[in-house]
């Protein structure tokens, strides 16, 4: 409608220029010059543009337009058309004064219109991908609920505790027509591109108003599939997925400067695949702002950015360990309430008419999933509750963020006594090793760090992180950097130490995604214009839609794989 407004506004103004000018000549011939007639007839071309521009932004339905490289050149062209029409009543227009003014104004008004045919091809409407297809399997139509999570967290004060979260799941097979949601929340749209470019580019907010316009193909809370129900309707369907009764879980946890809106596509494969998949706004300041259930903002916390500008390299890797410990603690929390979920509904889903009840497979685990931090972050959880865990995919996690437990449980000394590549902890090595110094405090360190340690070593000798199935990808960019402990997760599955090692039936993977970059594992690539993404290096010579399809398709082969696996062991 803004778009309309003012190409509406900038039509009418030029058909006026051009009808004084006609009725100029018309009532007095003799004092109107050629220039009159020349100035009219530009007048009129400028007009018809502004028309032909309304009709192609009705006919694509705004598509075309995307607000401000628009709008912003057609106001200054409206105003300029307006003052075009003021000066019939303080200029002689038969002076040659008026006749530079008036040509001036023309080309000034044409100038703006091919900047704004400029803005609108630099800047197009953009969308990520649909839901990819993988091994021929029909897709299903993904549902999705924006909701506050109740969660019950550790050394909290409060009874109860609300994150932020979203779930995308499957529904039905094709039966509803997907409808198209917008991609960010109108009612936090606005504050969250502010927030974006404000901590990471410092430009105004609305160089991202094209995130505002981008849709997804989501079903708003939809009630989830029900397997039994959809398999007595396809009594002779005998595939593995028939005869699944459940749908398996996956935590997914954003990286540094994302929230759960900016990493919906590979959750949303993974929903259009058959799993439900929880993703939340960890409240650790990660983010650029997380909206609180009493109507809030969270917004992103400066402290760590701080100590990397002032050099202070040690200082900021260490506060982003303890922004881990936080980040594990509300992904462990949620986890708990999400296996809930399947014994009992909660209030604000039973309002909105969701319920999972007997519907989740909280036999068989929790996939913990998560990108840059996030991966750090689910890494670090499923060392520490290896016991709740199906499979981890980390997509190129920052490893030096996990916390030192979780170091540990990834690269423990045994698994390098072969190799000729080592791990001693990472920046800084492990904080632990500090009791070994003089300090006053080191022997209160050690204590409760064997205090940690005993509380949960029945747990640890009963299950470890290796113990788990791991998927872990990177972009060719990180892997050429050597960054995320690429070198040593490469070794390890090279000499098949990652993961279980029962020979044969070892789903545990290691990939480089040709080609990428970090930031392409979010959705942010396919939101930004190619031409943008490669000029500032975040994203390849391909499409970043092929490779968000891709990434997506290896994890969905993997966790499929790791169904297929943890199947042999249970016969075994």
């Amino acid at each position: 409608l803004l778009d309309i407004c003012t190409i509406l506004s900038f039509s009418y103004c030029s058909f006026l220029v051009s009808s004084f000018c006609r009725h100029h000549l018309d009532d007095d011939e003799t004092t109107t010059t050629t220039n009159t007639i020349n100035n009219s007839n530009v007048s009129r071309i400028l007009s018809w543009l502004g028309v032909a521009f309304l009709g192609m932004t009705l006919s694509l339905k705004g598509q075309l337009t995307h607000r401000w490289p628009l709008t912003f050149p057609m106001m200054i062209v409206t105003l300029i058309r307006i003052l075009h029409l003021g000066f019939f009543f303080v200029c002689d227009n038969s002076t040659k004064t008026w006749w530079w003014v008036s040509l001036g104004m023309n080309i000034t008004s044409g100038l703006f219109l091919f900047a704004s045919l400029l803005l609108i091809v630099a800047f197009p409407a953009v969308n990520i991908s649909h839901p990819i297809t993988t091994n021929g399997k029909e897709k299903y139509d993904v549902g999705v609920v924006d909701f506050f999570l109740p969660v019950q967290k550790e050394g909290s004060d409060e009874e109860e505790c609300f994150v932020s979260a979203r779930l995308l799941y499957p529904t039905t097979k094709g039966r509803n027509k997907t409808t198209m949601i917008p991609h960010l929340n109108p009612s936090m749209s606005n504050i969250l591109c502010d927030a974006t470019m404000k901590y990471t580019m410092k430009l105004p907010g609305w160089v991202l108003h094209t995130w505002c316009l981008a849709q997804l193909p989501l079903l708003r809370n939809a009630e989830p599939i029900d397997l039994e129900r959809d398999d007595d309707d396809d009594k002779n369907n005998n595939s593995d997925e028939s005869k699944q009764q459940s749908l398996p879980l996956v935590i997914y946890s954003h990286g540094l400067f994302g929230n759960y809106v900016t990493y919906t596509y590979q959750p949303l494969c993974l929903a259009a695949a058959g799993y439900v998949v929880l993703m939340l706004d960890h409240g650790d300041g990660s983010a650029p702002v997380v909206q609180k259930r009493d109507g809030s903002f969270l917004f992103h916390d400066e402290h760590c950015a701080k100590l990397s500008r002032d050099g202070k390299h040690l200082e900021h890797i260490r506060a982003r360990r303890s922004q881990t410990k936080q980040r594990i603690s509300e992904l462990l929390s949620a986890t708990q309430s999400l296996l809930n979920l399947n014994e009992t509904n909660i209030p604000q889903l039973q309002s909105l008419g969701v319920s999972f009840v007997n519907k989740l497979d909280v036999e068989n685990g929790v996939t913990f999933m998560g990108h840059s931090f996030g991966g750090a972050t689910a890494l670090s959880a499923a060392a520490q509750r290896p016991d709740l865990v199906r499979a981890v995919v980390a997509h190129e996690p920052a490893c030096d963020w996990m916390t030192d437990d979780g170091r540990k449980a990834l690269f423990p000394d045994k698994k390098f006594v072969d190799s000729e590549i080592s791990y001693s902890g990472g920046t800084g090595g492990y904080e632990e090793d500090d009791t070994k110094s003089d300090d006053d405090d080191a022997e209160e360190k050690k204590e409760q760090y064997e205090r940690r340690m005993s509380s949960s070593s029945s747990l640890l000798n009963r299950f470890k992180l290796h113990d788990v199935d791991m998927l872990f990808l990177y972009s060719d960019q990180w892997a050429a950097k050597g960054w995320g402990s690429t070198k040593q997760i490469e070794d390890l599955h090279k000499r098949g130490e990652l993961g279980p090692k029962e020979e044969g039936v070892s789903a545990s993977d290691y990939g480089v995604i040709a080609d990428a970059t970090h930031i392409e594992f979010s959705d942010c690539s396919m939101l930004t214009p190619t031409w943008i993404g490669r000029a500032s290096g975040n994203c390849g010579k391909r499409s970043p839609h092929d490779t968000a399809q891709e990434i997506a398709s290896r994890t969905i082969l993997f966790l499929e794989n790791v169904k297929e696996v943890q199947g042999k062991r249970k016969q075994e």
